[in-house]
Parts: structure tokens; C-alpha cells; sequence
């Protein structure tokens, strides 16, 4: 199965028009326009996704929606690539909390290879493949999701 990533390096930004800019530089920077059934936020989370890898059936599972023509296009623009599927699996770390500093942990990890996620709920049972759990954001961890961790083998 593909798996397809964005380029980590070129930021993903939401513009005042609805579409999604990849990219800082003007001259390179590619916009994107949601498609049919996504908002730009939505698109926003999806491109990020991408900048740790993804295969396109991930991304109709996650977002419900067809990204195949979305990520032809970007793989044609240059700002992402195709791969065929490496048979080891790249660690998945959650980030949980909601605050700059969680949102600065899952920037900065996506560029590592990483496969990240942001969780804000209380509720912090993670699936079975997770490999980490970042407790961020609050002095002292909430003891109810630190048992649910603990009961899941994850902290």
C-alpha cells in the first residue's frame, strides 16, 4: 500500500480566504482549496497528518472523504511524495492536553517520522498501537487518565 507524506518542513497555514497554504515562501507556497465535504480546518488537520505519513485509506477512514485526486495533486506539485509502504512500523505518539504547549509538541514531532496525534478529552484511553502518551499542559496529570494509561500499558 502507498503511503504518502507531505514535506515536515513546509508549514501548513489557514488563510483568511478558506483556502489552506503549504508552504512559507510565496514563490513555492501551493494553495489548496477544500474539497467537496471538508472544511478548511478539517483540510488543515489532514495536511498535517500527511506531514507524518499516511496512506490514502487512513485518510478516508479518518476524514470520510476521497482524497485520492487531493493527494495527486499535491504529489504532482512537488510538496508531497509517494512510498511504498516500509514493513516496520514508525512509532505513534499521542499528545494529550489542550494549550501552546501541546500544540507546540505535535509541530515539532510531525517532523520526526513519527505518526502524532492530539487528544484534549478527559477520556485518554489510546488504541492498541500506540507507543507513547505525552501528558502536557497541567501541572499535575489528571489521576483518572493516568489510570486509564496505566490499565492500557502505555505510561
Amino acid at each position: 500500500m502507498t503511503r504518502y507524506t507531505l514535506n515536515p518542513a513546509m508549514p501548513v497555514l489557514l488563510r483568511p480566504d478558506g483556502a489552506v497554504q503549504v508552504g512559507w515562501d510565496p514563490r513555492r507556497a501551493v494553495l489548496v482549496r477544500p474539497p467537496a465535504g471538508l472544511s478548511s480546518a478539517a483540510l488543515a488537520e489532514l495536511l498535517r497528518i500527511l506531514q507524518s505519513g499516511a496512506t490514502l485509506a487512513d485518510l478516508q477512514a479518518r476524514f470520510e472523504v476521497d482524497a485520492s485526486e487531493l493527494v495527486g495533486s499535491l504529489v504532482d506539485a512537488g510538496v508531497a511524495t509517494a512510498a511504498e509502504r516500509r514493513r516496520t512500523r514508525c512509532a505513534s505518539i499521542r499528545i494529550h492536553g489542550r494549550g501552546p504547549l501541546s500544540d507546540l509538541l505535535a509541530g515539532a514531532l510531525r517532523c520526526s517520522g513519527a505518526r502524532v496525534t492530539h487528544s484534549r478529552v478527559a477520556q485518554a484511553a489510546p488504541p492498541e498501537t500506540t507507543d507513547l502518551v505525552v501528558l502536557s499542559d497541567f501541572l499535575v496529570a489528571d489521576p483518572r487518565v493516568v489510570r486509564e494509561l496505566h490499565t492500557a500499558r502505555v505510561a
